[in-house]
């Protein structure tokens, strides 16, 4: 599946969806063809599925995750824009949002509209007639997408909106969304616990394990390892252990991670193949005429000039063999961002990189935390030392004999893995560890050195046009 918004693609998916506007209260028509009239074939299923892969806006979490958290520095000076400069100070209000793309209000309205389009070609995909066994195992496989793209978002928008950093089974989560929305001028939803939510993510995902069959590797769709992996994730989440390290066995097994001859081509091969050759176990990708998908925009743009920096907390956490530290970064002429492209005058890049959504390397260090807190400790030592030797030349690793320790190692080796993948935000959140900044990266303003979990602005609030639009939608607390 191509991450496309092409101005074909979205006028086909006018004549597919009742699209979604702003909020959950405004899921209003807007095309002359309902959807249920739209999706009458195998050929329109299929467009329908397309979309909304396609809808889903990948960079939104990865801002979020790497202005709020310790993955950059705003710089200073005319080389840069100071885009997301709010959010990094962590200003943000019950409307915060960047002034250019709106980020954490937008990623809000954009899960929503995944959801929605889900739900309809759910529903809508019943009465589709199939002519050959075929055709009826690819329908089948459809809806595994289906159900598996709605839990992800539900996921995605739980880990962004609870009213809690920690999952907390009876506080406030997200609206829930399992139909859509028939009768919007009357649908004001209120926001169902935690738990409520996470029972929904759990048999969607349940059911499109089983439904999607194992011979299907497009790594650019939902394949069964990267429904299984997005288990381990919701696993992690909510701290079970034992079926996180049970789940990851099967990811690993299947896909791998990279060693390092081949890790840099990961992030140097701006569309990788659409099989499971890497460690990439699900991908959206992004083309020339979706560039404002583009992940290395949010830090550079293609004329070189820089929206953000590496922090320099995170470039010290490497040693200077590790292939990460010289696939991820520039140091000249100053640091840069490289995991998405990079522009060094007067080379040009047009960031077209395909997202990596879910790699096995988060997988394995899923594993590692899970084996860790089910105090397996030479086991998740094994697994920190698999991940460590496919990425620093030579290593030789010492066993780490506590847990609390070894927790810390692995914690610090996510920060190094899965930075700039929308990853560290919410890895803070999930044990309630303060967000702290080296001082070298707060450019002088030291209320932006250390956010405390008890500071309102830890969470993020519930976008305020939702607010104003749905009296039922309660606010997060402080906001």
């Amino acid at each position: 599946m191509k991450y496309l918004h092409s101005s074909a693609l979205l006028l086909l998916l006018s004549l597919v969806f009742i699209s979604c506007e702003k909020n959950l209260t405004d899921l209003q028509p807007i095309d002359q063809i309902p959807a249920e009239k739209a999706i009458t074939n195998m050929n329109d299923l299929g467009t329908a599925v397309n979309g909304v892969y396609g809808t889903w806006s990948a960079r939104r979490s990865v801002y979020i995750s790497a202005f709020i958290s310790d993955e950059i520095k705003i710089g200073s000076g005319t080389e840069y824009r100071n885009v997301g400069n709010a959010l990094f100070n962590w200003q943000f209000v019950s409307d915060s949002q960047d002034w250019r793309d709106e980020e954490t209000g937008g990623v809000w309205r954009n899960l929503y509209q995944v959801i929605d389009r889900a739900n309809r070609v759910l529903e809508f995909m019943d009465p589709v007639p199939t002519n050959t066994p075929a055709e009826a195992s690819l329908k089948t496989q459809y809806r595994g997408e289906m159900l598996a793209l709605r839990a992800m978002a539900h996921l995605e928008l739980l880990r962004n909106f609870a009213a809690t950093p920690e999952y907390t089974p009876t506080a406030l989560g997200v609206v829930l969304q399992t139909a859509f929305v028939k009768a919007p001028g009357s649908y004001r939803p209120s926001r169902n616990t935690q738990q409520e939510v996470i029972s929904s993510i759990y048999a969607d995902l349940s059911n499109a394990r089983q439904l999607i069959p194992t011979s299907f590797t497009d790594i650019g769709r939902i394949t069964r390892n990267a429904v299984i992996a997005s288990q381990v994730r919701s696993y992690v989440h909510t701290k079970s252990w034992q079926q996180a390290a049970d789940s990851a066995n099967i990811v690993i097994t299947a896909q791998p991670i990279t060693g390092i001859a081949n890790y840099p081509a990961l992030w140097t091969t701006r569309t990788l193949a659409a099989n499971q050759s890497t460690e990439v176990i699900w991908k959206l990708n992004v083309t020339a005429s979706n560039t404002g998908s583009a992940i290395g925009t949010l830090f550079q743009d293609a004329n070189g000039a820089q929206q953000a920096a590496p922090a320099n907390k995170l470039l010290n956490s490497y040693v200077a063999t590790d292939v990460r530290f010289t696939t991820f970064f520039r140091t000249s002429p100053r640091p840069l961002i490289a995991k998405y492209g990079v522009v060094i005058p007067p080379a040009t890049d047009n960031f077209i990189y395909d997202i990596k959504m879910i790699r096995t390397s988060e997988i394995l260090l899923a594993r590692a935390e899970a084996r860790a807190e089910l105090n397996m400790i030479t086991e998740s030592n094994a697994d920190l030392a698999l991940l460590r030797t496919n990425r620093i030349p030579g290593y030789v690793h010492i066993a780490i004999a506590t847990k609390a320790a070894l927790i810390d190692a692995i914690y610090l080796e996510r920060y190094k893995e899965l930075c700039y993948e929308g990853q560290r935000y919410y890895d803070l959140k999930r044990r309630s560890i303060p967000i702290t900044r080296d001082v070298s990266d707060i450019g002088g303003v030291p209320t932006s050195q250390m956010l405390p979990v008890s500071d309102l602005h830890y969470l993020l609030p519930i976008p305020n046009a939702e607010i104003l639009a749905n009296n039922n939608i309660k606010q997060n607390a402080g906001f």
